[in-house]
């Protein structure tokens, strides 16, 4: 991702400022109280312009990683439905961001059974898997909405694949979070109201009526071939996607094992360097104005 494709997603998020500051008027809080009214904050601020899809879907992202109810798709996508289906998916990313930072940051204040909470093996195991989620659906994204043929000789293989697989992937890691989040996942206020917000908005955003999202069944996604392809491991290491529990909604299985071994380290040490450093879970990598 170059720096103009950054651009529009860049200057929204500045716009929008850090999502944790309750004296933001776009901030978690805000959103919130505005749900809460039945009431849309300041359309304006939220709004996506156009640009090439690349720099509209991150762009998206920005919003969704806020409210996934607040983004509206510019006419960027007006006259291709495919393109507009992967807009869609892709930009749900966002809200995985957003949920997995919050989930991160519940872990490191909390203590369970004597110890930090983010010390226990199987915590960071689920963590580094929503991680390697996030990265499988965004590199179907970026090649969809690229428009690059990968895999299988079928053309669109990406999109075909993240319209299949990328609403389950996603709604499967918030699952799995929102177990993580425990009792506090009910409680609505601070964070934990805004990740119950994430869940149910990106649900509705993924799953809306109207939305054809085709059983994984029904045509099976060369999933295997896809991720072996060069124009994939350009984007993301494939051990990494290789390593996402959504994968098994391809098969038989339900869900792929958590990450183990060096896999789940390199996962979980880069999920907790960009999280430091204020940068997006997702291949841009880009900085952020939230607070750690």
């Amino acid at each position: 991702m170059n720096t103009t494709t950054a651009a529009l997603a860049d200057a929204l998020e500045q716009r929008l400022g850090d999502p944790y500051d309750p004296a933001n008027p776009y901030g978690f809080q805000a959103v919130l109280a505005a749900s809460q009214d039945h009431r849309r904050p300041d359309g304006e601020a939220w709004a996506v312009p156009d640009g090439d899809p690349e720099s509209v879907l991150h762009a998206l992202r920005a919003v969704h990683r806020r409210s996934p109810a607040l983004a509206v798709l510019p006419a960027v996508a007006a006259g291709s439905d495919g393109l507009a289906e992967a807009l869609a998916v892709g930009a749900c990313v966002g809200a995985l961001d957003s949920a997995l930072r919050i989930t991160l940051r519940h872990l490191r204040s909390r203590r369970l059974y004597g110890a930090a909470a983010i010390d226990l093996p199987a915590l960071r195991s689920l963590l580094s898997g929503a991680f390697a989620d996030l990265l499988l659906c965004d590199v179907l994204a970026t090649l969809a909405v690229r428009g690059t043929d990968a895999g299988p000789a079928e053309r669109g293989a990406p999109a075909r694949a993240l319209a299949v697989l990328g609403p389950r992937v996603l709604q499967g890691a918030l699952d799995r979070l929102s177990v993580v989040m425990g009792s506090r996942f009910y409680i609505r206020v601070g964070e934990h109201a805004a990740f119950q917000q994430l869940l149910s908005e990106t649900q509705r955003a993924l799953f809306e009526a109207g939305r054809r999202t085709p059983e994984p069944d029904a045509a099976p996604v060369p999933l295997t071939e896809l991720l072996a392809d060069p124009a994939v491991a350009a984007l993301c290491d494939p051990r990494l996607l290789a390593a996402a529990p959504g994968r098994g909604l391809t098969g038989r299985a339900r869900r792929s094992a958590q990450p183990t071994g060096p896999v789940h380290e390199q996962l979980y040490a880069e999920l907790v360097d960009r999280y430091e450093n204020g940068r997006s879970f997702d291949l841009a990598r880009r900085a952020l104005p939230d607070r750690p």
